[in-house]
């Protein structure tokens, strides 16, 4: 039986709790750590692509294909020494990943090679590639984004994501009444979206500068201002891909938010916007 909205809602809200301590954990510990993380993602978000976002087929082919997925998603970011195509290409990747990823979906059919080999190239572009460039980014100690360093930028983006979410929830809550997209994501509200966004512009153009000493014009104060429009768009895609599949959660790892793509998906697409940004020299 599904868990009531009140109920998913308190473990959703102790989860992004939780989350928060163990980012702040991560951080802490260095660079090892959001290393890991970050092959952990990769890992868990290629395992559920391949097992959940599935046509019909055998389920024990697919408990294999999975693991194999998983275990080179995790791989890749965990021992792949750098981009050999550049972050340029390898941040614009993202959504043509995703839009593969999306037409597999929307026109399923039986397995064979072309379409396994489809979904191999979408997974690289959708869900490693991106955590490969943030990899670099905040295993690096070279000064970013009007003065940040590497693990500053691992937790400017972590707190980022979680004021957008924490926003979006807070005022969608108590005055949202506009759906943000009533058939990919009824829950989601324009209210609520906003809410998360302006959180998002405040922490770019005054939280940050006065916790990290930046100059918030140099970078950060305008990354901020596409930040929110990304990361709710990264929500978005995963959901319609979630939609497409007839499922609800990518998985069932972290309570209240569902899998590890339901919780890192708009991480995914800031990686990107992050790669991109700092390779135009912004």
């Amino acid at each position: 039986m599904m868990a009531s909205r009140p109920a998913r809602s308190k473990a959703r809200t102790w989860s992004a709790l939780g989350i928060g301590v163990a980012i702040l954990g991560i951080w802490w510990a260095g660079h090892w750590a959001m290393h890991a993380l970050l092959a952990l993602v990769a890992g868990g978000a290629c395992w559920e692509i391949y097992l959940r976002l599935r046509w019909p087929g055998s389920l024990g082919a697919w408990l294999s294909g999975a693991g194999i997925a998983g275990l080179a998603g995790l791989g890749i970011v965990a021992l792949f020494p750098t981009m050999p195509c550049g972050w340029v290409w390898a941040s614009m990747a993202f959504v043509p990943g995703w839009w593969v990823l999306h037409a597999l979906l929307m026109h399923q059919g039986p397995r064979h090679w072309g379409r396994e080999l489809a979904l191999a190239i979408a997974l690289l572009f959708y869900a490693v590639f991106p955590l490969v460039i943030f990899r670099d980014l905040v295993t690096q100690g070279t000064s970013l984004l009007g003065g940040m360093e590497g693990s500053e930028i691992f937790m400017a983006t972590f707190g980022l994501l979680w004021l957008l979410d924490s926003g979006a929830l807070l005022v969608g809550k108590r005055w949202g009444r506009h759906p943000l997209h009533s058939r990919i994501s009824p829950s989601k509200t324009l209210e609520g979206s906003l809410g998360g966004w302006a959180l998002c512009i405040l922490a770019g153009w005054i939280l940050y500068p006065l916790i990290f000493g930046i100059d918030p014009t140099m970078g950060w104060g305008w990354f901020s201002l596409l930040a929110g429009p990304v990361g709710i768009a990264g929500d978005l895609m995963e959901s319609a891909l979630k939609r497409n599949a007839g499922i609800k959660d990518s998985g069932s790892w972290i309570p209240g938010h569902g899998g590890w793509l339901d919780r890192f998906d708009s991480l995914l697409a800031l990686a990107a916007l992050l790669g991109l940004w700092v390779s135009l020299g912004r």
